[in-house]
C-alpha cells in the first residue's frame, strides 16, 4: 500500500512538473539566455573599459611628452581633449596638466581650471585636494587672501597629507597681505614639521630670515 502511495505521489509530481514546464518552460529558457548574455556583456564591457583606459593612458603620455618638449600649445590642446573625452580617471588628471600648461600664459584661466577640478564631486578626492593646493599657489598672486584661505585652509590640519603645501600657501598669502605674524606662524609650523620636504623647509627658512623678529606673535 505504501509503495502504491509513493508511486501515485511520483506520478502526480511528474505531471505537475510537466504542466509547469509546458506553461513556463519558455520563460525559464529566456531567463537563462538573458543571464548568460548579461554575463558575457559585462565581461565585454570590462574589456572595453580596459582598452579605453589603456588608450587614454597612451594619449596622456603623448601629451606629457609634448609638454616636456616645450610644445605648450599642442600640449594644452592634447590635455584639453583628454579632459573632455577620456575615461573619468584621466579627465581630472588631464585637467590638472592642462592647467599647469595654461598657467604659464594665463594664470586667471588656469585658476578656473584648478577650481573646476577642486569642485568636481566625481573626481578622486586626492586629485581634488591637489587641485586646491595648485590653485592656492596661483591665487597668492592672482586672487584675494580670502580666496586663498577658502581654497587651502581646510588642508592645513595636523597630520593632513597636504598640510605642508597648504601652510606654505597660507604663509605666502599672509606675507603678501602684510600679516607677518600669521606668515611667521605658518612658516615656523613648516620648519618644525619633521615630515616637511627639504625644498619646502628651505623656502620656509628663507621666508623667516627676511621677516623681522618683531613679527613673532605677541606674548599673552
Amino acid at each position: 500500500m505504501t509503495d502504491i502511495f509513493h508511486e501515485v505521489q511520483e506520478d502526480l509530481r511528474r505531471e505537475r512538473l510537466q504542466r509547469l514546464w509546458t506553461r513556463y518552460g519558455w520563460l525559464i529558457v529566456a531567463v537563462a539566455v538573458l543571464l548568460v548574455a548579461a554575463a558575457g556583456g559585462w565581461r565585454g564591457y570590462e574589456y572595453w573599459q580596459a582598452r579605453q583606459a589603456e588608450a587614454a593612458g597612451d594619449r596622456y603620455q603623448a601629451a606629457a611628452r609634448l609638454a616636456e618638449e616645450g610644445k605648450a600649445d599642442e600640449a594644452k590642446a592634447a590635455f584639453a581633449e583628454l579632459a573632455a573625452n577620456a575615461p573619468a580617471g584621466y579627465q581630472a588628471l588631464a585637467r590638472l596638466r592642462e592647467a599647469a600648461e595654461v598657467v604659464k600664459s594665463d594664470p586667471a584661466a588656469a585658476l578656473k581650471l584648478y577650481e573646476a577640478v577642486a569642485n568636481d564631486s566625481a573626481a578622486d578626492a586626492l586629485l581634488r585636494d591637489a587641485a586646491r593646493v595648485r590653485a592656492g599657489y596661483v591665487a597668492v598672486d592672482h586672487a584675494s587672501r580670502d580666496e586663498v584661505r577658502k581654497l587651502v585652509e581646510a588642508l592645513a590640519v595636523d597630520n593632513g597629507p597636504w598640510r605642508q603645501a597648504a601652510r606654505e600657501v597660507l604663509g605666502l598669502a599672509a606675507y603678501k597681505a602684510g600679516d607677518l605674524v600669521d606668515a611667521r606662524r605658518q612658516f615656523e609650523a613648516l620648519v618644525s614639521d619633521p615630515e616637511t620636504g627639504q625644498g619646502a623647509r628651505q623656502r620656509a627658512d628663507l621666508m623667516l630670515s627676511v621677516m623681522p623678529a618683531a613679527a613673532a606673535a605677541p606674548a599673552k
